[in-house]
């Protein structure tokens, strides 16, 4: 009886069917993962900016962004008053240094001086500032996609990112001129 017992036993730990011995060719590559703008370092801190032109003229935006994907090139895209019944290409773009590591040195600026010829913020009012921070290129502020192909011949979509950080601006009539 132990002998039997032994036996089945023996049978159940092996496998009864053959196994397919492929081996991958290569490491799968890592998809794209989303750059990340880090809140504790954004200036100006304060989301609404209440009286710009009353008590200051001039006013940075600034913002700083981490991607674990380092090999990434970063673009910080700057939009005032953004409208989807009147898309518009950004205001500005600024690429940010790629130095191999997760936090970019640089930031994306934005400087606004109300004194400026043709300032954008210089009509009172409420004003829109928007960074999308990007790790692809944009079409109508949304990212594009890549189509990967692998060494079987298949293909994958790699999904590129895009996020945001907004301040609202109150313009305000005062001495800037």
């Amino acid at each position: 009886m132990c002998v039997l017992a032994a036996s089945l036993g023996a049978l159940l730990v092996g496998c009864l069917f053959p196994q397919d011995d492929t081996l991958l060719d290569d490491v799968p590559r890592f998809m794209n993962r989303p750059p990340r703008i880090i809140e504790t370092l954004v200036l100006p801190q304060e989301r609404i900016i209440r009286d710009f032109g009353g008590s200051r003229c001039e006013l940075a935006f600034e913002v700083a962004v981490e991607d674990p994907d380092v090999d990434d090139r970063i673009k910080v895209h700057w939009y005032i008053d953004y409208s989807p019944q009147d898309p518009r290409g950004p205001y500005r773009e600024i690429p940010l240094t790629n130095n191999g590591e997760t936090r970019r040195p640089d930031r994306g600026t934005l400087r606004i001086n109300l004194a400026a010829a043709n300032s954008e913020l210089s009509t009172p009012g409420q004003h829109l500032v928007e960074a999308l921070v990007s790790d692809a290129e944009l079409t109508d502020r949304q990212p594009e996609s890549r189509v990967v192909n692998l060494p079987d011949g298949g293909t994958i979509i790699d999904p590129g990112f895009v996020i945001s950080y907004a301040w609202v601006v109150n313009t305000v009539p005062g001495n800037c001129r």
